[in-house]
């Protein structure tokens, strides 16, 4: 029998400030942790193809490897974000599963989830109770799953949480040569495989040198995602649990051992992919890596934002927060997630049950007001002042509705 907690605790009468916490649509009963990585946020890895023989594709790579992962989405990071695939004519989907497959990227991310010790094999789940799928009464997988509450919320979080990991592998194509003078010597091309990209300073005296001081007029790539998700079902978790897991404290060699030699269980799903085009003028006369960053960032989050339009899977959720006389919610949302005047979101309130797992009931849609939309993306503010913190929004169906609700893209 469900329970509408939130609804009960609105109508009695408790305080705004504890409703807010309860309204983040914590999976347990213990409210003294708030998180906010607690309404399914989504785990991502991203990755790069790299090129090594387009053009500028040391300065894209640099760029990648040091480009922030979007918000509202936990890093999931494995160690490495640049990966080479042969120039053999196959299709790149099927070069991205043959890499994932040898370096076992399925498992690697089941041992984050895990944190799995090499030196040991065992687990933990620290870093499930950081990101909401434990509170501090069930510290273990061993101790919920002789629970009847610890096995729902276990089964319940291990859905909605694990099974939230994506894999997005970037493929960016340079689209054509502008008017900066080309390398003339043997020697400033030896210089550049001398300098340290990851030095600003020494980006900027090789552009330098090699432009002759002329910066780049404009700067245009086109970027292929492809989407792929962490097969974390029924099968794969009692699989994971009765086989492999063995707890912190308690190593277990042939559970060790067999969970490295299994090479089958564990594996992404292809969901799909996004192609873009992306060229800026250098109107602020940024040096070429700066101009470079800059559009390699607004197109990796252009990408993620349309796969998130077309794979509803994908699509991240954002806490609604209390807005102004004018438009009475906003979030931190914005074009950067590729929103329009015709963008809906669907407002979403926790529902417990009486096992302690949850589910989402819609209470109601809001849309964004068209002059009130924020302009998120990456340097926007170089452009020109920011004059919004959020995007705001005004209701289309619905009533009561509150901060700390959460709004979900339709």
């Amino acid at each position: 029998m469900k329970r509408r907690l939130f609804t009960i605790l609105m109508k009695s009468g408790i305080s705004k400030s504890l409703f807010v916490l309860l309204s983040l649509g914590y999976a347990s009963l213990s409210y003294a942790q708030a998180d906010s990585a607690r309404y399914d946020r989504p785990s991502l890895c991203l990755m790069m193809i790299a090129r090594p023989d387009m053009a500028y594709s040391s300065e894209i790579e640099e760029v990648f490897r040091q480009m922030d992962m979007p918000e509202r989405f936990n890093n999931h990071g494995l160690g490495v974000r640049v990966f080479k695939v042969p120039q053999d004519g196959k299709a790149a989907t099927v070069a991205i599963e043959s890499f994932a497959r040898h370096a076992e990227v399925a498992k690697k991310m089941i041992s984050k989830w895990f944190c799995r010790d090499k030196a040991t094999g065992c687990f933990n789940t620290s870093l499930l109770q950081e990101r909401g799928m434990y509170n501090t009464t069930i510290p273990d997988v061993t101790v919920a799953m002789h629970t009847i509450r610890g096995k729902a919320l276990l089964e319940d979080a291990g859905e909605k949480l694990v099974g939230h990991t994506f894999l997005v592998v970037n493929e960016f194509k340079y689209e054509k040569h502008f008017s900066a003078t080309k390398v003339k010597s043997d020697s400033q091309k030896n210089v550049r495989g001398q300098i340290d990209l990851s030095n600003q300073a020494d980006l900027d005296a090789f552009n330098e040198n090699v432009h002759g001081g002329d910066l780049l007029r404009d700067f245009a790539i086109s970027c292929t995602s492809y989407l792929y998700q962490l097969v974390w079902n029924e099968e794969v978790a009692g699989t994971f649990y009765n086989s492999y897991y063995a707890p912190y404290g308690s190593p277990d060699a042939q559970k060790s051992q067999a969970f490295l030699q299994d090479k089958e269980t564990f594996r992404l799903e292809y969901i799909g992919s996004n192609t873009d085009k992306l060229s800026e003028r250098n109107t602020q006369k940024l040096s070429t890596p700066k101009l470079v960053k800059k559009v390699c960032v607004r197109i990796v989050d252009k990408n993620i934002a349309c796969l998130q339009h077309q794979f509803p899977q994908f699509r991240i959720k954002a806490l609604l927060m209390a807005g102004n006389e004018e438009a009475p919610f906003k979030a931190y949302v914005g074009l950067k997630e590729d929103i329009t005047p015709d963008s809906r979101f669907e407002v979403l309130e926790p529902e417990l049950h009486e096992d302690g797992t949850y589910t989402y009931k819609r209470v109601g849609v809001i849309k964004p007001l068209p002059n009130k939309i924020w302009d998120n993306r990456y340097m926007a503010t170089d452009d020109q002042p920011a004059e919004l913190d959020a995007t705001y929004f005004e209701l289309v169906s619905g009533n009561d509705l509150y901060p700390g609700l959460v709004i979900r893209e339709m």
